[in-house]
């Protein structure tokens, strides 16, 4: 360990120590923003026409207080000072929906001024893919409701402007959520730019009726990375059982990409290729209803899906 003498000093003539005994915690508190936590929890059910199919969900909480109060945003609120940020979403989504003991995974940053009409609010969004049917929610805290909301999410509008330097892509997105009654909707624009060989993407906030805060934005951009991420993730073997038909699966990835799959290109990207599953008896040949499958435990998630 280095002796005192040998320690550095700024242009104060301070040593780290010194500095830190004087340090005034409250020094940038005007203009430091407020730190909140959103949760994104999908779950997948039943379609509603008793099709046997499988619809995307997301649970919502109803506003009991201002601002926004009486629509319906993502479960969440405010870091204590000292507090764990992921304590934080647990603490939160406890309070409010009365879930615990789920794992979350930390999924983007949202920081820009005018997001909350309170004051400069940042938020780190978190998601989880769960099984509804073994949590119990319950409102609590702020929330006047807490429901689960099916999802429809689509791409309504695409312009693309091409110069010597790149290109900037535009995508509007219209999405839904419904739950009985409720009707929720809004429209999300996903720019991304190539300019100098430098890429960006920023997604930007057009409307909301009934959504609350920039949630509409969040969940849109949140169910876009679900759509990418299930193809290398075993993320949805957590809603599967132990054994599973090709089929039953296949229900399963429609519903969170939102579209019909062909069973032999599925087949193929899922089993052959990524070999994310594998055979767990051989009571059938490929392809047929009776084959089962079941999560492989050799799966290496290093090597990328082609």
């Amino acid at each position: 360990m280095n002796n005192v003498a040998d320690e550095l000093v700024n242009a104060q003539g301070l040593t780290e120590e010194e500095f830190l005994k004087r340090y005034d915690p409250n020094k940038y508190a005007h203009s430091n923003p407020a730190l909140t936590v959103d949760m994104l929890l999908f779950t997948l059910m039943d379609c509603i026409n008793d099709e046997p199919c499988k619809d995307l969900y997301v649970l919502m909480i109803k506003r009991g207080d201002h601002p926004f109060m009486g629509k319906w945003a993502l479960p969440g609120g405010f870091v204590e000072r000292g507090e764990d940020i992921e304590e934080a979403a647990k603490r939160e989504l406890k309070e409010e929906t009365g879930i615990e003991d789920i794992y979350l995974e930390q999924l983007h940053t949202w920081g820009a001024p005018g997001r909350d009409p309170r004051t400069h609010v940042v938020s780190v969004s978190y998601m989880a893919l769960v099984d509804s049917s073994r949590l119990n929610v319950l409102a609590g805290d702020d929330a006047s409701d807490a429901r689960w909301f099916r999802i429809g999410l689509k791409a309504v509008n695409r312009k693309k402007e091409i110069d010597n330097d790149g290109y900037a892509l535009e995508k509007e997105y219209e999405i839904t959520l419904s739950s009985g009654d409720n009707e929720l909707s809004g429209v999300v624009k996903a720019i991304r730019t190539m300019k100098n060989g430098i890429f960006r993407t920023r997604y930007e906030f057009v409307s909301a009726h009934g959504i609350a805060f920039d949630h509409s934005v969040i969940i849109t951009y949140a169910v876009l990375q679900l759509r990418n991420k299930i193809w290398h993730t075993p993320a949805v073997l957590s809603l599967m059982p132990e054994y599973f038909t090709l089929e039953h699966l296949k229900k399963v990835y429609e519903a969170v990409i939102g579209k019909e799959l062909n069973m032999e290109g599925f087949y193929k990207k899922v089993v052959k290729t990524s070999k994310m599953i594998k055979e767990a008896d051989h009571t059938g040949s490929k392809h047929q209803p009776d084959m089962l499958y079941t999560f492989n435990p050799g799966w290496d998630d290093s090597e990328p899906l082609l």
